[in-house]
């Protein structure tokens, strides 16, 4: 596990609430993540993933030119 320079780290344990920014990339030796000075676990906070658009051109492309006509044929590939 490595920490990046930038990140931020929340303690998952409510009553401590502590909060880290790194300030230098690193490596952690035991593959898992920091602990709090309270001893919990600490995690990076959920980022919602986006979502976009995908947008065919409205041109045909050569080489799928006349596909949807013929039967799929998987001895005749080329």
């Amino acid at each position: 596990m490595s920490i990046q320079k930038g990140e931020r780290w929340l303690c998952q344990n409510n009553s401590c609430g502590s909060e880290i920014l790194v300030v230098e990339s690193s490596k952690l030796s035991n593959d898992e993540n920091p602990r709090c000075s309270c001893g919990s676990i600490m995690k990076k906070p959920y980022v919602k993933p986006e979502v976009s658009d995908f947008r065919v051109g409205t041109g045909t492309v050569d080489h799928c030119a006349g596909m949807a006509t013929e039967p799929f044929d998987p001895y005749k590939m080329t």
